[in-house]
């Protein structure tokens, strides 16, 4: 018989109103480190202008340009057809799952990975995104520099970041759709002008659906459609990018951000128009080069002048806006998971763009092959372990699956399944002596491998328990409820709160519950 009883949980603070430091602060932040609580949750319209600035990035234009010029025009539309389809389908759970749960893409992928394999899932979103700020950058430097010659690429490097770093400061809940919303109809206006010059303009524009690739048929491994349908895979960070923003819808718009802001319109906008706009442009504008990365920007110079840079402008600072957003947000992530810290947005975004000029610096158009399929093997894996677990794991669906620091382990089974399979993917695409048509599909052998693997780390797992108290038990309603955080004392929806043994079982938020495991911030 025990002598000392165990002394009980001391009570909830609760309120049911938001609380408004926590309200002051996020309005920055976006609940980064948090659930989205259902009274921040922002508007369909402002949502979709605000995650539609993925529609004008040249980098989809480039993925029609660069697919027709390796397997011919008719590959490429086929692969485009089947890309909207595919994305289609698996944007469907991924919106479904982070609208219901409020939870990003680190927050959501911690149950399969770890809380510490789930900060990859950061570290991943947060270089990509970088990157991509790099290459659109860049690609808005040499537009500027094709009417400055004499100039140093770099001047213009420089004059893009520090330019662009206004737009870059504002989020969902603030301006983030307004910039956009005012945007987006310019960009439109411009590509629909740029077809038509075209059209008009170049003789070559009449035969651009007979272009049949560089790659002649007996070089290829597999069908022309099947491979550039791959190459199309790498986008496949969309999904989480989806994650990240539909944690900011409200619940009764689900259908509508299923099927418009994250379905099939925004895939066939984003891919099929995007990407046939773009074989178009190449092959009328430069029918006898095949598409580089700076060929879509030459393309549109050279169709519509100085009107075709002021849409190359309105583009990248809709893109932009968006990649600093996401990588700023995702450092920030990284830095409160691995050291415990919180780090101000502002200087975040400052210090993404100076990352950024330094990368420019060193011609990111001459790995940009390589760096795409990296990342995109990574990525797959990703997105082909969280479907899986959709599918085999029925009770995480409704809510989302658990994914507070205190009561799950620091790394998975998971989190081996990743690096594995990724580490295949990246062998079979740089390894000497692969056969073609395993090197050609490297990331479709990736996805394949994943969920497989995956699928059987499911099969033989064991479920888990926690024997101390949770505080979704104490309430009536978590997802309307606020507890106040014993170490913060900000008050957050009780969907996030635990309770921490080693403080006496005091509740704490999941941001603070996540620095308290870094060693030396207990």
């Amino acid at each position: 018989m025990s002598l000392t009883q165990e002394v009980p949980p001391s009570p909830l603070r609760t309120r049911v109103v938001d609380d408004p430091a926590v309200v002051a602060e996020q309005r920055a932040d976006d609940y980064s480190n948090h659930v989205v609580p259902l009274t921040a949750r922002v508007g369909r319209w402002q949502l979709a202008m605000s995650y539609w600035s993925l529609l004008s990035a040249m980098v989809w234009l480039f993925y029609g340009a660069l697919a027709a010029s390796l397997y011919g025009t008719t590959d490429a539309l086929i692969a485009i057809g089947v890309s909207v389809v595919t994305f289609s389908l698996m944007a469907y759970p991924f919106t479904r799952w982070s609208l219901r749960s409020g939870l990003n893409s680190t927050l959501l992928s911690r149950r399969m990975f770890g809380v510490l394999g789930g900060s990859l899932t950061a570290l991943l979103i947060a270089a990509t995104t970088t990157y991509y700020a790099v290459f659109e950058s860049s690609t808005l430097a040499v537009a500027f520099q094709h009417y400055t010659p004499s100039w140093d690429i770099r001047i213009w490097y420089a004059i893009v970041v520090v330019a662009m770093l206004p737009l870059m400061l504002g989020g969902v809940q603030t301006w983030m759709a307004k910039l956009n919303a005012v945007l987006l109809p310019l960009y439109v206006v411009g590509i629909v002008a740029a077809v038509i010059v075209a059209a008009v303009r170049f003789p070559a524009a009449s035969d651009w659906t007979s272009f049949s690739g560089v790659v002649p048929q007996e070089a290829r491994a597999l069908p022309g459609w099947l491979l550039a349908s791959v190459l199309y895979m790498g986008c496949y960070l969309n999904m989480l990018m989806n994650v990240d923003f539909a944690r900011m819808a409200k619940k009764e718009d689900e259908g509508f951000h299923r099927n418009v802001t994250f379905g099939w319109v925004f895939y066939v906008c984003l891919y099929a128009v995007n990407g046939t706009v773009g074989i178009f442009l190449v092959r009328a504008a430069m029918p006898d080069q095949p598409a580089a990365e700076t060929g879509v920007v030459q393309a549109i110079l050279s169709t519509l002048g100085i009107a075709g840079l002021i849409l190359i402008v309105a583009s990248q600072a809709r893109i932009n806006s968006l990649n600093y957003y996401q990588a700023s947000a995702n450092w920030g992530r990284l830095a409160t998971n691995l050291a415990g810290i919180r780090i101000n947005r502002m200087l975040l975004v400052v210090g993404t763009s100076a990352v950024a000029f330094l990368l420019m610096l060193t011609d990111v158009f001459s790995y940009l092959q390589d760096a795409l399929t990296w990342q995109g093997v990574f990525v797959v894996s990703w997105v082909a372990v969280l479907l899986t677990h959709y599918a085999l794991v029925p009770e995480d669906r409704a809510h989302g699956p658990e994914f507070r620091a205190l009561r799950l382990p620091r790394v998975t089974w998971g989190l081996g399944v990743w690096v594995f399979s990724s580490a295949l993917g990246i062998c079979l695409v740089e390894a000497p002596g692969v056969p073609a048509a395993l090197a050609g599909t490297a990331q479709l052998v990736t996805l394949l491998v994943s969920a497989v693997l995956y699928g059987a780390v499911i099969l033989a797992r064991r479920a888990t328990e926690r024997s101390h108290p949770d505080p979704r038990d104490e309430v009536a309603d978590p997802e309307a409820v606020r507890a106040e955080c014993h170490r913060c004392a900000k008050s957050y929806v009780v969907v996030e709160m635990d309770r921490e043994a080693a403080a006496g079982n005091a509740p704490v938020c999941d941001e603070c519950a996540t620095a308290s495991l870094v060693p030396g911030r207990r």
